[in-house]
Order: C-alpha cells, then sequence, then structure tokens
C-alpha cells in the first residue's frame, strides 16, 4: 500500500526520475520499491531519451547508467537545474575512475594496494621492474572485471600493452600496475552503504578457476561480520569520494583491509541473496526523508 502523505509535499505529488541505460534486476527492484513507496516514478533510458538543461518538475534523480560518463554527464545536467541526485556528479566521476579514487584515498591515508600508473607500453614496461610478476593491470575506468588481468610473466604483459595500444581512448590506453593481493581466505569484502549508514558486508569469493570475484563473473556471496576499523575505513572513504548510496570494495591482507575500489552505481543481487536486506525499500525510504527536511 501506497503512504500518500509521504509521497505529497505542500500537496503536490513528490517526482522521482530513475536514468538508466540497461535495466538490471536492481533497477527493476529500485523501480518497484520507490513505487511502492508512493512516490511518482519516471523511468529516462539513455538509449532512447536524449537529456536537456531544461527545467524539470522534479524532486530527485537517481543515477543509474551502468556507463561511467553517461552517469556522470546526467548528474551534472541535473544538478544545474537544482535536482537533487543519488549519486551526486562528483562521487560518481571520483568513484567511476580508479586513479581518481586512488588519489582522494591518498589524501586522507585511507591504505589501498601498492600501485603505479603508465600512460604508455614503455612506462608500463619499467612499471613491471618496480612491482614483481604478478601484478594486476587494469584501466582506470571499467567495471565487472573487464580488461582486468592478472600478468604472470613478460610475454602476457607485451601482448597486453600491445592490445590497449591499439584503443583510442586514452583511458584505455593507461594502465594500473597493481601489486596482486592474495586476500585472505581467497575473497573481497564489499561493503554497502546508504548516508553516513552501514547497510552491511559481504564477503566474495571467485568462482572455480576464476581469480575475480565479481558477482558477474560467477562469484559467489556470504555473510561478513562488520568490525570497527572495517566500518571506520569505509565511512572515511565514503565521505571523501561524496556519494550517497555506495559500494567499497575491500581486500584482507594479512588481517589488514586495503580498499580496492569504490562504486558509484553500485550492484547488489549478490549481497541481498547473502544478507536478506531489502536495499532497495531502504534507498527509498533513505530518498523520501532526504526530501522531506
Amino acid at each position: 500500500m501506497h503512504d500518500s502523505s509521504l509521497s505529497v509535499r505542500c500537496g503536490v505529488r513528490v517526482a522521482i526520475e530513475i536514468v538508466v541505460d540497461v535495466v538490471r534486476l536492481e533497477e527493476k527492484l529500485i523501480i518497484e520499491a520507490f513505487r511502492e513507496a508512493g512516490l511518482d516514478v519516471t523511468i529516462v533510458n539513455l538509449k532512447n531519451t536524449p537529456i536537456t538543461w531544461s527545467d524539470l518538475s522534479l524532486d530527485a534523480s537517481i543515477i543509474r547508467p551502468i556507463s561511467m560518463y553517461k552517469a556522470v554527464y546526467t548528474a551534472s545536467i541535473r544538478e544545474s537545474t537544482g535536482i537533487y541526485t543519488v549519486n551526486n556528479s562528483r562521487s560518481l566521476l571520483v568513484s567511476g575512475d580508479k586513479i581518481l579514487t586512488l588519489s582522494v584515498l591518498k589524501k586522507v591515508g585511507i591504505p589501498f594496494p601498492e600501485t603505479i600508473i603508465a600512460f604508455s607500453g614503455e612506462a608500463v614496461l619499467s612499471a613491471s621492474k618496480i612491482i614483481d610478476f604478478p601484478f594486476v593491470d587494469k584501466p582506470p575506468v571499467g567495471s565487472w572485471g573487464r580488461l582486468v588481468t592478472l600478468v604472470r610473466d613478460i610475454g602476457t604483459l607485451k601482448s597486453i600493452i600491445e592490445h590497449r595500444e591499439m584503443m583510442l581512448s586514452q583511458s584505455m590506453k593507461t594502465h594500473l600496475i597493481q601489486r596482486f593481493i592474495e586476500s585472505d581466505g581467497k575473497k573481497d569484502i564489499r561493503v554497502l552503504t546508504i548516508g553516513d549508514h552501514v547497510v552491511g558486508a559481504v564477503a566474495r569469493i571467485p568462482n572455480d578457476g576464476e581469480w575475480r570475484s565479481n558477482v558477474a563473473l560467477g562469484g559467489k556471496t556470504e555473510p561478513y561480520k562488520l568490525d570497527e576499523e572495517l566500518e571506520e575505513i569505509v565511512l572515511k572513504t565514503v565521505k571523501e569520494v561524496g556519494g550517497e548510496f555506495m559500494a567499497i570494495d575491500l581486500f584482507v591482507s594479512d588481517g589488514r583491509y586495503l580498499v580496492n575500489e569504490v562504486n558509484g552505481v553500485p550492484e547488489f543481487k549478490g549481497f541481498m541473496k547473502a544478507l536478506k536486506i531489502n536495499v532497495p525499500k531502504l534507498l527509498a525510504k533513505y530518498v523520501k526523508d532526504k526530501l522531506k527536511k
């Protein structure tokens, strides 16, 4: 049943748009949760809908494109017309670019794996003399583990360089050379936050024959018990990145947490399955409460 008292402000319905480019399970659940909360929901699919700077009768825009650039640009346009966005454009930009993410973390002393940035094949070869094989090579922008490679030898590295040099985008020609972390228990940790609240944490375990733990690649999830150190690192990360609905991925190395990546358009189906927490319902409540203030 809809709670009409929460969906009306001064006699006007609260209007929410949910911006997508691909409608995944997460987007379907978010749409359903916001409608069940009694909010007027419009779906904007960037595949067939252009975006303008026109003034709209919108109270909030939930930014859910998979493409980092589409997400950042749409949030920026909406913010310029006074619309509240989740997440905001700065947090989407910082979390969507791994170099920007690590730079923000470094500034405030949040630990992350040793990483070198190389802008050319020659620089990549020089980096390989600083961080020993095996190491991880990945571009600064991307999700689902795409173009993320565990490099075990110089032959593989040269093939990666050759492949990436053929790409037109400088982003794809840029390499993050990162020390490979054999995370304790061969799993990493994903923590989900809404506002300044930690919703919960799961351990992500790689599928057989796969070293990456992404759920999109078949990784499994199980509940992970939050502790004070983990919660402190996560909330400090979220504060610096500036998002309101975030996922923080961490390694555990020798009992120490290292932040790996931050996601400003988080997937959460594996999280929900492991913890039995209705994430979209919590997000809808959070946004409604923000709009009432």
